[in-house]
């Protein structure tokens, strides 16, 4: 009986209608995997773009990073020399002054010295004085003047 539908017409129009169905139905499935292949092939391409403008970024941020730290070792190295400039002028400065006390101080010592010698020197020369007027009244008069003379030298001062 299948074969007597089949060798009739209209049966085989329904079959090669439904088998034309069957292949449409297969051509669109294809269609929609093509299509879906497509966009998973444009989702790769995508993909692959974005990954590729994420390295450019990611390279453009290390070649900045590498500048940035290169102007930061630098900044850091002139940091340095001028330290060290800052150091080596402190040191001579230091150096000078340090002379200078040790020539101010050796001044001293030598005026603080002279100024012992000299009130020794004076205090025998009042000592002297003081022997002669004992002996001699004349020289009392003169004493009284040159305390007089002394006394007014220093109210000059």
């Amino acid at each position: 009986m299948t074969q007597n539908n089949m060798s009739h017409p209209q049966t085989r129009r329904y079959a090669n209608l439904s088998c034309n169905l069957h292949i449409a139905t297969q051509i669109q499935g294809l269609n929609l995997q093509s299509s879906s292949f497509n966009s998973n092939l444009n989702s790769h391409e995508a993909d692959e773009q974005q990954l590729s403008i994420i390295d450019e970024r990611k390279q453009r941020r290390i070649i900045s990073n590498r500048e940035s730290a290169r102007r930061s070792r630098m900044r850091k190295q002139r940091y340095r020399e001028e330290l060290w400039s800052l150091a080596v002028w402190l040191w001579k400065e230091n150096h000078q002054l340090i002379d200078k006390l040790n020539h101010v101080t050796e001044c001293h010592e030598r005026t603080v010295q002279e100024n012992v010698q000299l009130k020794k020197r004076a205090s025998e020369l009042r000592q002297m004085l003081t022997e002669l007027q004992l002996n001699s009244p004349v020289l009392t008069n003169l004493e009284d003047i040159a305390n007089a003379a002394y006394i007014g030298d220093e109210s000059l001062n």
